[in-house]
């Protein structure tokens, strides 16, 4: 049997892979921006000398009524802020989550039938126009809580098409020497840099805020539809020798227009459930996510309430540490490609090992934000810059990653379910939070970071046990197309035999009719 030598590497930059990385970065940038915005938003949205009181049955009605008040002449805005208690600030920032989990598991199925490009545009167009249509609050006088939780469930749902769908887009793009890298790039710190000098220098600078997150889906759009397809053999300028390189190492996409779609009960659902790395994996996601979903909603009020720092350095310090945490992604991403491919370490365990540390760096964080105050800002800002710059690693070699390994065929679908459960628990700790917390100070707090330090620890031990990043035999494509084959192949037979039996009936007819020929 002759043996084929491994294609040559195909250089990444410049290529169409790489300028698909560079856009499916942008499409992260609009989300995050879009997800994050109302966090750094809601601290100058918010009335605090109205927020925290305790109010009378009778006047419970206010709590959806505005103040304004000029902070500073302007031609368009005056300032205005909202009576939202704590409880009414969390069910707004944990909305999010409930409308993200409803689309996660049916994007994963779909993206394996539809394809990935036409379904990512839709989702950032409908979260940029309910980013947009946030802004209308400003003129409305009542029901302002009712429309932002609406909105914000709006985006969720649209946002939680992405992720999935990126896993299906890099099942046909991505090889495996370069995944790390390519699924790296996706994290935005720009307007998490501007909305606290929003927040600060302009009048409602929370419209501004939601007007620029929602003004830049709409520039991504058209680059998108534009430059990018569902697989190599679709897009308009890839080179010959890129599409070949590619073809050759994932095989070529065996999808048809005559192919019936992927069925819910044509899945292997046993295999998930008996498979120990997958569901080793689900847990370490779940964990990882139920904290940083949280944090990432919450990171604002942390800053500005326990730390005291004034608004307007809260967008700095988040703009840093969400640079750290792009770093951390790319840099893990990178650093695990090139181990893996000098064969300095094993694939299973360079996942292993970035892993652990998108784990434990921000169980130790936890246990930091315990003893950080106002006294302790410089321990507190160093805490978030860590907390962000290890949770990073996950998606350039850690639990992101490692569902593309161990399963590619069913990557969208397995990610979509786990982080399904992860964007419910997220919604949980937002309802914990808004229960635990009364007066926003320390003593509140220092219980959700216990709580976590517990989560993040349980999920990091679990998988350092109990996961793997080795394929499942079940879950390549190969499998996929094997077991896609004999369902046809079944189904053309039940089809063709109805067909058979008639033309059988038919034969008999016949010689009935020249029998009696030959005997009239």
């Amino acid at each position: 049997m002759k043996i084929e030598p491994a294609p040559t590497p195909l250089r990444l930059i410049p290529s169409t892979r790489f300028l698909l990385a560079l856009l499916v970065c942008f499409a992260f940038v609009v989300q995050y921006a879009q997800r994050i915005n109302l966090s750094i938003a809601i601290v100058c949205m918010v009335n605090k000398t109205k927020s925290n009181f305790e109010l009378e049955p009778k006047t419970n009605m206010i709590q959806n009524h505005t103040i304004s008040t000029v902070k500073r002449t302007s031609l368009f805005f005056n300032e205005k802020q909202f009576f939202w208690n704590e409880w009414d600030q969390q069910i707004i920032l944990g909305s999010y989550w409930a409308g993200y989990l409803l689309t996660l598991i049916p994007s994963g199925w779909l993206s394996m039938t539809m394809g990935a490009k036409r379904m990512c545009a839709m989702a950032i167009c409908i979260s940029s126009l309910a980013t947009i249509a946030l802004t209308s609050i400003y003129f409305l006088k009542n029901n302002s809580l009712i429309i932002v939780v609406s909105l914000r469930i709006l985006i969720g749902a649209a946002h939680g098409t992405l992720f999935p769908v990126t896993y299906t887009l890099w099942s046909q793009w991505a090889v495996p020497n370069e995944r790390g890298t390519l699924t790296s790039i996706g994290f935005c710190a720009f307007i998490v840099l501007v909305g606290g000098v929003l927040c600060r220098y302009m009048n409602s600078g929370w419209i501004h805020i939601f007007l620029l997150s929602g003004i830049l889906g709409f520039i991504w759009l058209p680059l998108w539809m534009w430059q990018v397809s569902d697989t190599p053999e679709h897009h308009r300028s890839i080179s010959n020798t890129e599409r070949d390189y590619i073809q050759n190492i994932i095989g070529k996409n065996t999808q048809n227009k005559n192919r019936r779609p992927i069925s819910i009960g044509s899945l292997p659902w046993k295999n998930i459930i008996r498979s120990k790395a997958v569901i080793a994996l689900i847990i370490s996601e779940l964990c990882n996510l139920f904290g940083l979903f949280f944090f990432l909603s919450n990171f604002g009020k942390i800053l500005t309430e326990i730390h005291r720092i004034p608004t307007q350095y809260t967008g700095y310090i988040l703009a840093c540490g969400f640079m750290f945490m792009m770093a951390g992604s790319l840099s893990a991403g990178i650093t695990a490609d090139n181990l893996v491919r000098k064969n300095l370490i094993s694939l299973n365990n360079v996942r292993k090992l970035f892993n652990a540390l998108t784990t434990f760096i921000p169980c130790l964080c936890m246990i930091a934000f315990c003893f950080c105050d106002e006294k302790h800002q410089i321990l507190g800002v160093l805490t978030v810059i860590v907390f962000l710059l290890g949770s990073g690693f996950a998606y350039g070699s850690g639990y992101i990653v490692i569902f593309s390994d161990i399963v590619p065929a069913y990557s969208a679908l397995i990610f979509g379910i786990a982080t399904t459960i992860s964007s419910f628990n997220a919604v949980i700790g937002n309802l914990i939070a808004g229960i635990l917390i009364k007066n926003s100070t320390l003593h509140d707090w220092r219980k959700l970071f216990i709580l976590f330090f517990i989560v993040y620890l349980v999920g990091g031990i679990i998988f350092l046990i109990f996961g793997s990043a080795l394929p499942e035999p079940w879950g390549t494509f190969k499998a996929q197309q094997q077991v896609q084959e004999e369902q046809e192949a079944k189904q053309s037979e039940e089809e063709m035999l109805p067909i058979q039996k008639q033309q059988e009936t038919n034969e008999k007819d016949v010689k009935t009719d020249e029998n009696l020929y030959v005997n009239a």
